[in-house]
């Protein structure tokens, strides 16, 4: 049974896929897709697939193959289902050219004074796109494609219930963070600051002013996710007062950078 944890970032997943993509209900699992964006995992990827059973592993992947190949793209990210083991599939996929990407699901668990640096100013993305572009770095290891992540996220500002915030030393973009409210769900975008900036007190106010915004919001669930080995993002988020409480696994096209 997948933690209530796992399943708030799953279900707060979907909501952010769908604001730029479509979506198609398939046999073995739902697929989201957006030609604008074709090679990138986040636009094109197979959720909610089903993954308990080895005798449909096959079925399912020429499900999606076949769909996503009739529609001119690349399925370039399966996403298991709440609860759905992922032991098994993980080796049938390795054979197909994916390979798994393993995530901590974090939960707050107490409200902790972050004491965001004065010298840092937080501004809404909405106002500061070219700032938040210059945010996207080529070599950050979360961003395969800068131009293309930046192009995404710019994609998704109008959306009321996405807040995403532009920190800036100076007159230098130097981080963005977010918080996005799915019903009750307040998902935590976990900073990312560009390598400049990463010694300064960045992504501590990022995360304060997040979460700031999720207090005065009264959020049920309060939930973040980083990769397993990103040891620098989760010890941003445990000093915050989140906790881990779950792990996510989903698989990417070993072609393609991660998203």
């Amino acid at each position: 049974m997948a933690s209530t944890t796992v399943s708030s970032i799953l279900r707060a997943r979907q909501a952010y896929c769908i604001q730029i993509c479509e979506k198609q209900t398939l046999e073995h699992g739902i697929a989201y897709y957006c030609d604008r964006f074709a090679p990138s995992p986040e636009a094109n990827q197979f959720r909610e697939v089903i993954t308990e059973d080895p005798d449909h592993f096959e079925a399912a992947f020429d499900e999606a193959e076949s769909w996503y190949s009739q529609h001119n793209l690349t399925c370039l990210r399966w996403a298991p289902a709440a609860g759905q083991p992922t032991d098994l599939v993980a080796g049938f996929l390795e054979g197909k050219g994916f390979k798994a990407r393993s995530m901590t699901a974090m939960a707050l668990s107490e409200w902790v004074d972050l004491a965001p640096d004065p010298s840092v100013r937080i501004l809404p993305a909405r106002a500061m796109r070219p700032a938040l572009r210059a945010t996207f770095q080529s070599g950050d290891p979360d961003v395969s494609d800068a131009e293309l992540a930046a192009d995404e996220l710019n994609e998704r500002l109008d959306d009321p219930h996405l807040d995403v915030s532009v920190a800036m030393v100076a007159s230098a973009p130097a981080g963005r963070g977010g918080l996005h409210e799915v019903g009750d769900i307040g998902r935590i975008l976990v900073p990312s600051v560009p390598p400049a900036f990463r010694d300064s007190q960045v992504a501590r106010s990022l995360l304060a002013h997040s979460l700031a915004l999720a207090k005065r919001l009264t959020m049920r669930t309060i939930c973040a996710c980083v990769d397993t080995d990103d040891s620098e993002g989760r010890t941003l988020l445990e000093e915050a007062g989140f906790a881990a409480d779950g792990t996510i696994v989903e698989f990417e096209r070993i072609t393609h950078g991660q998203p």
